[in-house]
């Protein structure tokens, strides 16, 4: 590593001491003499148009632009509203200095400049958002989106193609301001190219309702766009690629796109077993807890080298393939449509050993060796669409409904040994395995229909909306686990032996109609009422079935594991905001007032009788927020906001789960809504004099009634986890990221440079109960991510990282122990073409592991390399010979810690393979390929 650290500092150094060649000037008004600040200067070779020098006048109308090279070009400077200044540059020295003195701008409606191209900045901010010049950041031949996303400031893509801004998750993509395979990011980073994009926007998207009204509903998220180049929007165009290898492995995939201005159709496809799965995995089915996520836990408190390697679907060995079209359409000025398919399935076989160490306080403890042998398949089919419909100039329809069906199964068979210790005494106290199996299918629909009307007086509006969802499972599981208990003598005192089946179906019912109707006040001033009634309905069956030695069959009931459990959710809330916008600042406060009720009926099969509790709450919810834009390209911003949830049917349901005999859960119908409350404060900040980029991101939430884990001890070794409510949670935030941009160069004769810094800060104080007592737990964790990225165009492309993480958890249920652990992740990336078509590349990533557990402190090295060869005229087919893990070094390391353990897990990944691959870009863009009404330009909102 030290050789790597030497060879980023000596090109960093050799950028500062390049020829010291610069042109000075000052630009003032003409007619008064007044400085023009801000006023872009930019040297343009005349050839292509190329920009190679850039620079933006101070406050005092001076400007500089240094390290030029030799040549012809053209000097040329904008101001808006004033004529715009050429001037002829001949630069034959290689030392050369030249002062302009001042020039005087002249006033001119007109803003052409005749052939010269005047560049726009690499980083730019209006407002809320943030965008990036493409062309500004250079990538590989045939690289995707995902590419490019990895080199802008602020911005990070993992191992597994999740992306996150200034420390925020983006959780949609949009290509053009439009929907693209239902908003999952992948598909769009994935499977576009890079050189389609004119710019990269990332901002705070809200719902459309929002939109419409100019109203802060809350619902902002963070989101890209990904706006295309003018002349990549009517053309057929996408990518094939295929890779066959060692121990079996293979990837195989494709796209075919067809764009006519705002007619797209994408088809996509893949399949691999190298653990890339190329889509989100959030929707596919999970064992019998429910629908839901599968991602793989790292305890949210950071976990040690992550997957080791670049896995993207996690650990073990997964097999998947994928399809889906995705279509948009406007059909004449009214409806714009746009809709899409995806179906995708995935294998997952997986190993890990783990050790945990659980303390409760006092001064006893215990410690578990565990392994597990697991296999997960799943399949996933998502069909949705968007409809709007302009009614006319003042009405409009907005119909966006989805439909997803699932099916999965799971098995898994492991091993744990438990050992005892005190003072006194170290003993073997447990030893068991367990033995299970899931099946489950479901599907959902949902469902959301606004109605927009604009009134003739400006700003007054309405809007009434309804959204509905359908949800609909059921599944049945099989568990087979022997328990051995002993004594300190190591006699075994009882035998545990749990054999039983279960069935589970469960269904939900939700709706929530809601209407806001806004008045403008005055020019600068709008005034919100709105009113939203909800009804939640669900219910959940489940009956459990032990395995009776006489009859040999599952006839017998368990009934404190058998329960039939119904919910209802209803809810009132009448809330009103006030907006005021001025020419540099804008804000909103408001709120709502909620009287919700809560239903629980429960048949236990135990005592046979029902149950009924019904809860009734009244809940305030006040919101503001303030934006301010002091100066050009300066943004500060804050929220807050006051939000509720509910618990869910598994949290209510009073019904055990014994699926792990020693950790019982059941639920609780006692529970209260959890109420948070959310401060943000964010600012960001672009000098197109140095290009400086910063942004500063804190937050804050305090949890009241939040819903936390209650554990009791209802046996030696076996505990009982059951929600409850507690007060007292509250976590605190930072991020910032320092970003130098590269420097605008183009052509190639120089070396541009891109350095981002980001630090970020956390601290959490979470609740818990343990053993009817309540406890407070601490977490605080630093980050340094540094980034470098150097770039000669068509030669070199190298880019490096190193990323510095120290956690710290403290429990007061372990006596106050403090639990330090550092993560450290190196990675440099050198790609170094020759002849313009061979190109060599290098991925190196270096993960080291302290603080942890015996055996779990290591350092993981993981080597990436391989040699392709450009092909045919255009560069743009690809014949690549990749080596993945070379050292076969490649381990999957994390780390939990929670009020109740400490568990460190070694996860068997894929180790060293080869693949020959062969990939092939095509494209052909600007033809008319349909009817004359797919050439419309689309309208709708303009980023």
């Amino acid at each position: 590593m030290r050789i790597v650290t030497l060879f980023i500092l000596l090109i960093f150094t050799a950028q500062f001491v390049t020829a010291q060649n610069k042109i000075s000037g000052k630009v003032v008004d003409g007619m008064n003499r007044l400085p023009l600040p801000d006023a872009t200067v930019t040297i343009i070779n005349p050839v292509d148009s190329a920009a190679i020098g850039f620079a933006v006048a101070d406050k005092t109308g001076l400007f500089e632009i240094k390290n030029l090279v030799k040549g012809n070009f053209v000097l040329g400077i904008t101001f808006t509203g004033y004529a715009p200044y050429t001037k002829h540059l001949n630069i034959t020295q290689s030392q050369f200095v030249m002062d302009l003195d001042t020039i005087f701008m002249k006033l001119d409606t007109s803003l052409m400049m005749g052939a010269v191209i005047v560049q726009a900045p690499p980083i730019q901010i209006k407002k809320d958002t943030i965008e990036f010049k493409a062309s500004a950041f250079k990538t590989k031949p045939n690289a995707t989106v995902e590419d490019l996303l990895k080199k802008l400031p602020g911005v990070e893509v993992d191992k597994e193609g999740n992306i996150t801004s200034q420390g925020e998750e983006i959780t949609k993509v949009y290509v053009d301001g439009k929907e693209f395979f239902l908003n999952d990011p992948k598909l769009a980073t994935k499977n576009l190219s890079s050189d389609m994009v004119e710019a990269v926007q990332v901002f705070d998207d809200m719902s459309e309702q929002a939109k419409f009204t100019k109203i802060d509903d809350g619902s902002r998220k963070r989101t890209i766009n990904i706006k295309l180049k003018k002349d990549k929007k009517k053309g057929i165009f996408g990518r094939t690629s295929a890779s066959a290898g060692t121990e079996g492995r293979y990837e195989a995939s494709g796209s075919f796109n067809t764009f006519n201005n705002a007619r797209q159709i994408s088809i996509l496809g893949g399949a691999n077993n190298i653990n890339k799965l190329g889509f989100t995995d959030n929707d596919l089915v999970s064992s019998m807890g429910g629908m839901g996520s599968v991602r793989r836990n790292n305890g949210g408190r950071g976990g040690g080298g992550g997957n080791g390697g670049a896995n993207a679907a996690g650990n073990g060995n997964t097999k998947s393939w994928s399809t889906g079209i995705n279509f948009r359409d406007e059909w004449g000025p009214k409806v714009n449509f746009s809709g899409s398919y995806f179906v995708a399935r995935s294998n997952n076989s997986n190993y890990s050993e783990s050790y945990r160490q659980n303390m409760f306080g006092g001064d006893s403890a215990s410690f578990v060796n565990s392994t597990s042998n697991s296999g997960n398949n799943n399949i996933n089919h998502k069909l949705g669409f968007r409809l709007e419909y302009t009614i006319d100039s003042m009405n409009s329809v907005l119909l966006t409904p989805s439909l997803n069906y699932q099916q999965g199964t799971s098995n898994s068979d492991g091993t744990s040994t438990t050992r005892a210790t005190n003072a006194r005494l170290d003993y073997k106290a447990i030893d068991g395995e367990s033995h299970n199996s899931n099946d489950r299918d479901g599907g959902s629909f949902t469902n959301d229909l606004l109605f927009r009307h604009r009134f003739h007086k400006p700003g007054r509006t309405f809007t009434m909306g309804w959204t509905s969802a359908l949800n609909k499972t059921n599944g049945n599981g099989f568990n087979f686990s022997p328990y051995h208990f002993f004594d300190s003598t190591t006699k075994e005192y009882r035998f545990d032996n749990r054999q039983q089946i279960n069935n589970q179906a469960t269904r939900s019912f939700n709706n929530t109609l809601s209407t806001s109707v806004t008045e403008m006040i005055d020019s600068n001033m709008v005034w919100e009422l709105n009113y939203a009634y909800t009804m939640n309905r669900s219910n959940s069956d489940r009956d459990t079935y032990d395995y009776d030695s006489t009859t040999q069959q599952f006839d017998s009931v368990d009934l404190p594991q058998t329960n039939y459990f119904e919910n209802l959710f209803t809810a009132s809330r009448l809330g009103s905001n006030l907006r005021v916008k001025k020419q540099k600042f804008d804000y909103q406060f408001g709120g709502a007032v909620n009287f919700a009720s809560l239903q629980n009926l429960s048949n236990r099969a135990a005592t046979g009788k029902d149950s009924t509790m019904r809860q009734n709450y009244t809940n305030f919810f006040p919101n503001a927020s303030f934006n301010f834009n002091p100066a050009p390209r300066k943004n500060l911003r804050f929220n807050y906001r006051g939000n509720t949830r509910a618990p869910s049917i598994s949290q209510l349901q009073d019904v055990r789960d014994e699926s792990n005999r020693l950790n019982i859960r059941t639920g609780n119908p006692d529970l209260k809504q959890e109420f948070t409350h959310t401060f943000n404060l964010t600012y960001s900040t672009f000098n197109l004099t140095n290009f400086l980029y910063l942004n500063m991101n804190a937050g804050a939430s305090i949890i009241n009634n939040k819903i936390v884990n209650s554990t009791s001890k209802i046996a030696d070794g076996v505990l009982l986890t059951r929600p409850d409510n507690l007060n007292g949670a509250q976590s605190f935030n930072f991020s910032g990221t320092v970003g130098i941009p590269l420097k605008k160069v183009t052509t190639g004769r120089r070396s541009p440079v891109n350095l981002n810094l980001t630090t970020s800060a956390r601290y959490g104080r979470d609740v818990s109960k343990i053993m009817d007592t309540m406890r407070f737990n601490y977490t605080s964790g630093l980050g340094q991510r540094v980034s470098f990225n150097y770039f000669i165009q068509d030669k070199l492309d190298l880019q490096a990282n190193a990323n510095f993480n120290y956690n710290n958890a403290n429990y007061t249920a372990q006596g106050a122990q403090d639990y330090k652990y550092f993560d450290q992740h190196y990675s440099i990336d050198v790609t170094y073409t020759i002849f313009k078509r061979i190109m060599f590349n290098n991925d190196f990533d270096y993960y080291v592991n302290t603080g942890r557990a015996q055996g779990f402190n290591q350092a993981i090295p993981k080597w990436n390399a391989y040699i392709s060869c450009l092909l045919f005229k255009k560069l743009n087919g690809e014949l690549r010979i990749s080596g993945i893990d070379l050292l076969n070094q490649n381990k999957s390391i994390n780390r939990t810690v929670n009020e109740l353990y400490v568990e460190d897990t070694y996860t068997r990944v894929l180790q060293r393979f080869f693949l020959v691959s062969f990939m092939y870009n095509f494209k052909n863009f600007g033809k008319d390929m349909f009817s004359s009404r797919g050439n419309r330009q689309r309208t709708g909102r303009t980023y």
